[in-house]
């Protein structure tokens, strides 16, 4: 045995690829857009999609199911099987183009007619040099961004029609595709058509733009909302509002003022008149239908335009059924409930504006039994969530402000298998240094919060805060606790700062490696071993796991499934320094004095007493034990001993701690300099940590 262990911390360095400001584009599901557009053309072929194929699955699952009513009749054309000249775009896109069909995806198509009001958006999205004649293979891509990252979506040309006519979003113009190619994208994006149904206008500005999007309740709005919306438009934001429903009945049910219920519109446009001697400040909103419009005051046909001098009425009276109209502010917050705001972010590059913010993004997710510990109602685990820390700067001590925007990730998808979006929210703390997890156990659940969002049903929450320079401490939750997802946290500032998670240094303290304490004297140990070792004085993994049945059989506090010859092997190892495969009297000494703290310390931690420990349990035991250890290890030792909720019984707990005194004693092993610290690039950790 060493005489004087050491303890051993591992520095972990982190791929960045994923940063904000990083401009890598990824092919969705690795098809390569050019080198499948390449081999169709190489082979005369057109594109087959095998991962969207043109069949029952890619429309839907339910409404839209295989057996469904509304899926009878529907056959998978190409555009020149529609029309005799198909054409990728007429002439340019305008927001004129785009025509709902049978999907209640209003919210997508009022995001996509905005961005045609931004060339150089729209050519993220939509790459341009996409046609039907040179170089056509029946392939087309689009670009959304997701979660930190943007995506490269291909598709092929094959669009669901009856009766030759598309059945879904379609252009004013029926030899222009683009905007039904784009839905194939979007639907590919998110499992099927139907999961497009029933959505909110931010969700694809976001994927559109990669921006922070923000809800205004127009009900409870800020003072000074017109400026905040001349402002979004002078920053090229994304905007759009919607009338609130209480129940599904009334979607898009329509009002005697012309608007409809459960609708998303898009704001295009802001704009002040004098009239009477007074300034009015107006807005100007599109119905992506493409009619139905606002019939009271600064409607189309309002009397109110007449008293205007003729440049201003010429500019902005429109006199069509469009779809597009303008609202007095006052009638605006007075009918509609909730405003959207899309602020664009430093990573696109084709803005041709300034942009203030600074951000920041960290992806992770909430496991079940591990970190889902849900709101802060739930005082037993909320302190298990993640945490993040914010570090604001300033150079004065003004107020700075922070809009911070959590995302979870691809629920859509998972309506198919029945889930669909959890309730969620953050909460924003001033912070305490609270480095261990004993410190965050007690202090977390006591801590009140600064700021914090409503909990919402959506794929997006975001909140503004005026903050002064300092650290903070974000927690993002669901609701409900041992809820799972992925998620993304973004921060933004109009300062610098810094965004990381909080998070325990990886190490093992020196008592993890030195022999404890036993009640018993050598002599009487002596006995045992030479009783139980059998003729060759050597206790072997079989003896071991026979002397472990028998004296947790005495322990009605020690729950166990039998000690698998794997978990008894596994404690051999971390005794057996001459390498024998068995244990001599003095390593078995070292090893029952490991075994007997452990089970002290399992005894201490299992604080409901019942013969498991959960992942909160097991974490302050580790720490007890001398073990820091960083998130992911954690879930993955959660992973690897845990039963189907993450509870760990004894022996499982042994074979734990005999992995981790492995895993660090190889560390030390690794350091070569004899500082007491090692450097490893993460992943390189975790393939150390997982068991072979």
């Amino acid at each position: 045995m060493a005489s004087t262990p050491t303890p051993i911390t591992v520095r972990l360095v982190y791929d960045e690829r994923l940063s904000l400001g990083k401009r890598i584009v990824d092919p969705y599901l690795g098809q390569d857009y050019l080198k499948l557009l390449q081999e169709c053309l190489q082979k005369n072929l057109l594109f087959e999609d095998p991962q969207f194929p043109a069949g029952p699955t890619s429309l839907g699952y339910n409404q839209l199911g295989p057996w469904s009513p509304e899926t009878r009749g529907i056959q998978w054309k190409r555009p020149q099987e529609i029309v005799q000249f198909p054409q990728f775009i007429s002439d340019d896109m305008k927001w004129t183009d785009i025509r709902q069909g049978q999907l209640g995806n209003c919210w997508f198509l009022a995001a996509a007619a905005s961005l045609t009001l931004y060339p150089l958006l729209m050519e993220r999205v939509v790459p341009p040099q996409q046609r039907f004649q040179s170089d056509y293979a029946g392939i087309f891509h689009f670009q959304f961004w997701q979660y930190g990252q943007w995506v490269d979506v291909v598709v092929d040309d094959r669009l669901p029609t009856r009766n030759g006519e598309l059945v879904f979003v379609h252009s004013a113009q029926k030899s222009e595709f683009w905007p039904a190619l784009l839905e194939k994208a979007y639907a590919k994006l998110n499992g099927s058509y139907e999961a497009l149904n029933g959505g909110w206008l931010n969700e694809a500005f976001v994927d559109f733009t990669g921006g922070l999007d923000e809800s205004v309740d127009l009900k409870a709005a800020p003072q000074g909302l017109f400026q905040m919306i001349q402002k979004a438009v002078e920053k090229r934001s994304l905007m759009g509002a919607a009338i609130n429903i209480s129940n599904q009945s009334e979607s898009e049910m329509r009002t005697p003022e012309g608007l409809v219920k459960g609708h998303a519109y898009s704001i295009i446009g802001v704009a002040e008149v004098e009239y009477n001697g007074r300034r009015i400040p107006l807005l100007r909103l599109r119905n992506p239908w493409g009619e139905v419009e606002w019939n009271g005051r600064w409607s189309d046909n309002s009397t109110q335009w007449l008293l205007l001098n003729n440049a201003t009425r010429q500019e902005l009276q429109v006199k069509c059924d469009d779809g597009e109209f303008w609202m007095q502010m006052d009638d605006f917050m007075r009918y509609f409930d909730t405003l959207e705001i899309c602020s664009l972010t430093p990573d696109l590059a084709c803005c041709d504006y300034a942009h203030p913010w600074n951000g920041n993004s960290f992806e992770g997710k909430w496991v079940r039994g591990h970190n889902a510990g849900g709101c802060r109602n739930y005082k037993g685990t909320f302190w298990t969530n993640p945490q993040f820390l914010v570090t604001v700067e300033s150079d004065e001590k003004h107020p700075c402000t922070l809009l911070a925007s959590l995302l979870q990730k691809d629920r859509r998808k998972e309506r198919a298998m029945g889930r669909d979006f959890l309730v969620i929210g953050f909460e924003i703390y001033k912070f305490d240094d609270m480095s261990l997890v004993s410190q965050r156990a007690t202090v977390v659940s006591s801590l009140i919060p600064m700021a914090l969002t409503p909990y919402i049903a959506k794929r997006d929450v975001t909140g503004r805060y005026e903050l002064p320079p300092g650290q903070y401490l974000i927690i993002p939750t669901t609701y409900m606790p041992q809820e799972e997802s992925s998620f993304t946290l973004r921060v933004f500032t109009e300062t610098q700062h810094q965004l990381k998670e909080i998070d325990c240094k990886v190490k093992a303290e020196a008592k993890v490696f030195q022999e404890g304490e036993l009640r018993m004297s050598m002599e009487d140990l002596r006995k045992h071993f030479i009783r139980l070792s059998g003729q060759d004085q050597e206790m072997s993994p079989e003896e071991l796991q026979s002397i472990l049945v028998q004296t947790t059989s005495k322990h009605a506090h020690l729950k166990t499934e039998g000690f698998s010859m794997e978990t008894c092997i596994q404690l051999v190892k971390i005794a057996d320094r001459s390498g024998t495969g068995k244990l001599q009297l003095e390593e078995f000494r070292y090893l029952w004095s490991k075994i007997k703290e452990w089970e002290s310390l399992f005894t201490k931690y299992d604080c409901d007493r019942s013969g498991t420990m959960d992942v909160q349990e097991l974490r302050l035991a580790l720490e007890a034990g001398g073990f820091q250890l960083n998130n992911k290890l954690v879930e993955q030792l959660c992973i690897q001993y845990g039963d189907d909720l993450r509870r760990v019984d004894f022996d499982s707990f042994l074979s734990c701690l005999a992995h981790l005194v492995g895993v660090f004693d190889a560390c030390r092993k690794m350091d070569q300099d004899k500082d007491g610290v090692i450097t490893l690039v993460e992943s390189q950790w975790l393939r150390m940590t997982r068991l072979q």
